[in-house]
């Protein structure tokens, strides 16, 4: 009676053992750890184990590389061969004793593996490649001469490694102090004046990350020159002529006027610009009219004409 027992006791095990086996090693003829890897991405699946064997370490530097970076290899230990294998995305691309590998081989997202030495001395570490941020290279500005009223442009030029597209983020600096309503390209001429300093920052960003800022010089506003801005009377009625000069400054409102070139006869009040001169006796002809207004700086702004006197009738 108690060998039919152990023989029921013995069976029972035998088909639990029995059942389980099948159902984790024939089930749809894929064992349960294949049916993970299949799910895995195609980088985890180029995801090299790391391997330190034999003493010997390897780390890649940069730590968090780009496309513009080079790729080195720090050995610690002594492999079994001399020979640094470079692979990306599982396909070599270098081997030899080279310890660097730039960015030419590689691009951003890529995965990089460096294998050094022999499985049993010797070690393998592997990176991925991040996104290359944007940088100002270059700046250009309009107008070429800045003063008080007057805007200014500014066109930064970016280069890209990954060759993304770059947009920019733009403030402008009054005497170093930011103002969060200035965020254009364009600086309104009526949002500084003579003395002060002004300069922009430019964030380029390439919809992933943004670069570097760029900060421009501080760039003084100088004084700017008078400019006449009235014109000679075109023709003449009567024998006393006469024409008021007026002028434009953003920096000043009182000049100094006087005739650099003039007929005999002719003046200007200094004062209000005002010309006069008495054509009786005046013989016809072509005069030139050369007229100068000065700032309190001494800076000065010009207008030259003709005039031209006929016969009488």
């Amino acid at each position: 009676m108690s060998r039919l027992v152990l023989i029921a006791v013995a069976c029972f095990f035998l088909i639990a053992c029995g059942e389980d086996a099948p159902e984790q090693s024939t089930s749809q003829g894929v064992k349960p750890v294949q049916e993970t890897a299949d799910q895995k991405t195609p980088v985890e699946q180029n995801m090299p184990n790391v391997k330190s064997a034999g003493g010997v370490t390897v780390t890649l530097l940069p730590e968090t590389p780009t496309s513009s970076d080079c790729l080195r290899v720090v050995v610690q230990g002594t492999p079994g061969r001399s020979a640094i294998i470079w692979k990306v995305n599982g396909e070599v691309v270098a081997s030899g004793t080279g310890t660097q590998l730039c960015g030419d081989k590689f691009k951003r997202d890529d995965l990089v593996t460096v294998e050094v030495g022999t499985n049993d001395q010797g070690a393998q570490a592997s990176v991925s490649i991040d996104n290359s941020p944007p940088k100002v290279v270059d700046i250009s500005s309009t107008p070429d001469q800045i003063f008080a009223g007057v805007d200014i442009s500014v066109f930064p030029v970016a280069e890209d490694a990954d060759g993304d597209d770059v947009e920019f983020y733009y403030q402008w600096l009054i005497n170093g102090e930011p103002d969060s309503s200035l965020n254009e390209a364009t600086l309104p001429g009526t949002k500084f004046k003579k003395g002060d300093t002004v300069q922009v920052q430019i964030t380029p960003n390439d919809f992933l990350s943004d670069g570097p800022v760029y900060e421009s010089y501080a760039q003084p506003i100088p004084n700017a020159p008078p400019v006449i801005i009235s014109q000679p009377p075109q023709g003449i009625t009567s024998l006393d002529y006469r024409y008021k000069v007026e002028v434009s400054d953003p920096d000043d409102s009182e000049f100094v006027f006087r005739l650099d070139e003039a007929p005999e006869g002719m003046t200007i009040n200094q004062s209000t610009g005002i010309i006069e001169w008495s054509l009786e006796g005046v013989s016809p002809g072509e005069y030139t009219i050369a007229i100068i207004a000065a700032d309190p700086e001494g800076v000065e702004g010009a207008q030259e004409y003709k005039l031209t006197l006929g016969a009488p009738q």
